[in-house]
């Protein structure tokens, strides 16, 4: 998109001369008492720690282990750094109404409100509403909302099941972005998430495109009103020297410290370094991961147990270590983990 294509696509959207799709919703949020989404934003610059959902053996919520595992970065790890639970590596789908609301109370208790505390929600339009509700009761700080599995063939529909749940609660709403379609990704999102600007509450996107056009499609409000958030350490080292100011981290609960300087690099624009910090430091971490297919939570699970801290099984459909794995996890963590 040229710089001529961009501005006349925010006017059509409304960030320049008033929104088409907003106009229709009625927006009329308004912060809650006292809360600056300026200081949130800000606040969530840096790693966003994606936490699995810890499990008891008999398979139920470990919240207490949960609580004690957001604890750990806070005592520890708290600057430049976002706590995430009930993603898709926090199992939130095989999460009922309940739990989930115990695991973001959990966290905001383990956080001790040293550091943000961001939680996922999705499914059905119901189903998520109650979710994004219960997050705020629990004290969360913001959303992480995505958007709906059975997704939408126009940005409009996308747009309002998004809007209505942003403006079901006051706490900050960062969008998640999902493609599926045969569109062009920078044109669809992009409205969506220029649409949904206008909302004082929402104040980011978590960008899974793997490009940067998204961002930059967004002009003036990146880098200062609205949070890019890259997705893994891939996308990381092309969007946050383009403009992202935070990226998600599968391994920061076992490399925070790595994680950290592979984002100061990067917002810094150091591109050796970055690679560096990844190859030497977050890569070697991060194969515990890809020991087999369906490894993705298992394995941090048994990272997390070898280092002390609560892990637990998965529920279906995730897969669970092999046995025979667990002595090489354990040989990883010994090698590279933080402690």
């Amino acid at each position: 998109m040229t710089e001529n294509e961009r501005r006349r696509f925010l006017k059509t959207v409304g960030l320049v001369a008033g929104g088409t799709l907003a106009a229709s919703a009625g927006c009329s949020l308004k912060p809650g008492p006292g809360r600056s989404m300026e200081a949130l934003t800000r606040a969530c610059r840096g790693v966003h720690n994606f936490l699995t959902t810890p499990f008891l053996p008999d398979g139920e919520l470990d919240v207490e282990g949960l609580r004690r595992n957001v604890a750990h970065h806070a005592e520890r790890h708290p600057r430049d750094m976002s706590i995430v639970v009930t993603c898709n590596l926090g199992e939130l789908f095989s999460l009922d109404l309940e739990e989930h609301q115990a695991a973001g109370r959990a966290a905001v208790e383990g956080a001790r409100g040293k550091m943000p505390v961001i939680q996922g929600v999705a499914g059905g339009y119901q189903l998520t509403l109650e979710m994004a509700r219960n997050a705020e009761r629990a004290g969360v700080d913001a959303l992480m909302l995505f958007a709906p599995p059975y997704g939408s063939p126009t940005a409009r529909g996308v747009y309002e099941y998004m809007h209505r749940v942003a403006t079901a609660v006051r706490m900050g709403v960062f969008v998640n972005m999902w493609h599926g379609y045969a569109v062009a990704v920078e044109d669809y999102w992009a409205q969506v998430i220029g649409e949904l600007a206008g909302l004082p509450n929402v104040i980011g996107f978590q960008d899974s495109s793997g490009g940067v056009e998204v961002g930059h499609s967004l002009g003036s409000l990146v880098p200062d009103r609205f949070l890019w958030i890259a997705r893994g350490e891939g996308h990381a080292v092309k969007a946050l020297p383009a403009g992202a100011r935070a990226y998600t981290a599968a391994v920061a609960c076992l490399a925070p410290a790595a994680c950290r300087k592979f984002w100061q690099y990067g917002t810094a624009g150091n591109l050796v370094e970055m690679k560096r910090i990844l190859e030497q430091r977050i890569a070697p971490m991060a194969a515990v991961r890809s020991l087999r297919p369906g490894y993705s939570a298992a394995a941090i699970k048994v990272a997390l147990e070898t280092v002390g801290r609560a892990g637990g099984p998965t529920r279906p459909p995730m897969g669970q270590v092999a046995a025979e794995d667990r002595p090489r996890i354990e040989a990883i963590v010994k090698r590279h983990a933080e402690t």
